[in-house]
């Protein structure tokens, strides 16, 4: 009986599991479908796909809640927007106002009556997230991420637009550039005197901040802050996500390839990012998991692509060959 009652259990443990794969996969297959149609800007049908992978899980992440509700704003369904983002404010705490405020794709609902709901539920979750926080240091942070991601939204449009090599894109870059600069400044003089704040000081948006400008260091600052990037990791201050990001940056610097897979170019043939230059393709997904990630398909859903390690192997001499010659072409032209 013992030995049956086991048996029985490991059956069923097998099946939940099973199970929970299956629902995985098909919310994870749902959510990449539906963020597809979005991209070719057929909204009713993307948040129609959108409402069926949240009946798979109903424990989505704030990211999918998110789009949804600019999916579902870009659709006309106000009552569906509202509802994803009362959703993420309410369960998932989210208080980013500044994004709110700024974001295009929710033009269409802003007269209805629940915005000013929406923003003061916002301004509470932010009041008791930030009540400890250093207010003048996170008002300093909060600029230097506006300018920092307010630019870099907008590259994949313009590069669509433009081209990658376009004097448009030139000049764009340099816009980049100035603001990186400007920033870092900022961020070095904080580092150098009170080395990397806490979370409880600054909060996980600060934190990150103070990563992405170092992110988008050029390589002889991201190797003087190699260290406050280690120590940060250790800390908890930055997550595993962020370090991994830095780390590919970093080796792509120095002329070697990527480890986790993070970072992708824009083609300019196919319009369609491409996996810059990764080390040992085939056991990526297993060093993504130990630094907390999903997987390079479930990563690269978002763009509609599929990851065929094989192909990319094939491909990986003819893309090194490409992007030494592209860096050299963007120096050049930085430099003029």
């Amino acid at each position: 009986m013992k030995k049956y009652i086991i048996i029985t259990a490991l059956i069923l443990l097998s099946t939940i599991s099973t199970t929970a794969q299956e629902q995985e996969k098909s919310y994870s297959e749902l959510i990449r479908a539906g963020w597809k149609l979005c991209l070719e800007k057929n909204f009713k049908a993307s948040a129609t796909l959108y409402e069926q992978a949240f009946k798979v899980n109903e424990k989505a992440s704030l990211t999918d809640r998110y789009n949804a509700s600019c999916i579902n704003a870009l659709a006309n369904n106000t009552d569906a927007a509202y509802k994803h983002l009362f959703i993420a404010v309410n369960d998932l705490k989210w208080h980013d106002l500044k994004h709110l405020k700024n974001d295009t794709d929710l033009i269409s609902i802003r007269s209805d009556k629940r915005w000013n709901e929406l923003i003061s539920a916002m301004q509470k979750n932010k009041l008791d997230i930030e009540k400890h926080f250093d207010k003048a240091l996170v008002s300093i942070l909060d600029e230097i991420y506006f300018d920092d991601q307010s630019t870099r939204s907008q590259m994949r449009t313009k590069e669509e637009k433009y081209g990658r090599d376009s004097k448009e894109m030139k000049a764009f870059w340099k816009t980049i550039l100035k603001n990186d600069s400007i920033n870092l400044i900022k961020v070095s003089e904080i580092l150098d005197t009170q080395g990397w704040p806490s979370k409880e000081r600054i909060g996980v948006k600060g934190s990150s901040t103070l990563f992405l400008v170092i992110q988008h260091s050029n390589l002889k600052t991201q190797i003087k802050y190699l260290p406050f990037i280690n120590e940060a990791m250790k800390t908890d201050n930055i997550t595993k996500r962020e370090y991994a990001m830095f780390y590919d940056r970093l080796t792509l610097g120095q002329g070697k390839r990527q480890v986790y897979g993070t970072q992708l170019a824009m083609s300019k043939e196919r319009k369609k990012p491409y996996v810059l230059p990764l080390e040992d393709p085939i056991n990526v997904d297993k060093r993504r998991a130990e630094m907390g990630m999903n997987s390079m398909q479930e990563n690269l859903n978002r763009w509609d692509i599929t990851w065929d390690v094989e192909a990319y192997i094939k491909i990986l001499p003819e893309i090194e060959a490409k992007e030494k010659e592209l860096n050299k072409k963007i120096t050049n032209n930085i430099k003029k």
